[in-house]
């Protein structure tokens, strides 16, 4: 990250529980806005949870009336609004965190709390998995201020809702309930306490094996750029590298000895 002035003490606190990591965007004074800091701590985060071993599921969240919220003026106007090398300056941190969601090995749950505006929205829906709370939304802001989504939003969207729906939620610019993004398919659940269930289903998934939950990610999250034949060759060197793992003969030997495995990651 280039050299940018702090403001907060924090904004993104990272806590571990057992095979779970929370990250939570933690600056509701500033409505969780992502500025430079934000983009730093963030991407720091993700990067300690990488080379995490322990840690197989993270559970992505925010605080306050937007858990997730927009571009912090103060970097538009220094950067974006500046000149084009400026504005590429910060774009490029924003899409190495955004692609780093997308490549790292450990599934990502998000879970939307309240409002979900602009970059952060796409930030948000840039997790492999979204639950939301009944009174989150979800807002493409730009529009309105003559912009195009960032922080990634068009590529989630298209992929989440398809090329017409995002192109009518980021043209108009207009909140969308929670349980309107559920029938668009943005998120996988609304509920009345989205933490917990994201924290049942984090439980659920860090229960089995490292090997296999990655390979999944990895495949789905560049389905899009497979031809059908690449698919096909793709889905069996992964496969085979899961049968050639310590924990496929461990699942084996477990259900032999009528236990619970003790899987490894490799």
């Amino acid at each position: 990250m280039y050299p940018y002035e702090k403001k907060y003490d924090h904004v993104i606190k990272l806590e571990k529980e057992g095979h779970i990591a929370i990250i939570t965007f933690d600056c509701p004074e500033n409505k969780n806005r992502l500025g430079e800091q934000t983009i730093d701590e963030y991407t720091a985060a993700l990067e300690n949870c990488h080379w995490d071993k322990e840690i197989r599921v993270i559970i992505l969240r925010g605080t306050g009336d937007w858990c997730f919220g927009p571009g912090d003026l103060p970097i538009i106007q220094s950067k974006l609004a500046k000149s084009l090398p400026d504005g590429r300056e910060v774009m490029y941190e924003i899409a190495n965190m955004i692609k780093k969601m997308y490549t790292i090995s450990k599934p990502i749950i998000g879970v939307a709390e309240s409002g979900c505006i602009g970059g952060g929205c796409n930030l948000l829906l840039s997790s492999d998995i979204v639950i939301a709370s009944e009174n989150a939304y979800f807002m493409q802001v730009f529009a309105d201020y003559a912009l195009s989504p960032d922080t990634g939003g068009l590529w989630a969207l298209q992929r989440l809702v398809g090329p017409m729906k995002a192109k009518v939620l980021s043209m108009t610019a207009e909140p969308l309930p929670a349980k309107a993004a559920l029938e668009m398919g943005m998120v996988y659940k609304v509920s009345t306490d989205a933490y917990a269930d994201a924290y049942a289903l984090a439980t659920k998934i860090a229960a089995k094996s490292p090997v296999g939950i990655n390979h999944i990610k990895q495949i789905s999250n560049r389905l899009h750029d497979y031809t059908m034949d690449t698919y096909f060759q793709i889905e069996g060197d992964y496969l085979t590298l899961g049968a050639l793992s310590h924990d496929f003969k461990e699942s084996n030997i477990a259900a032999a000895q009528k236990r619970a495995p003790e899987y490894k990651g490799y």
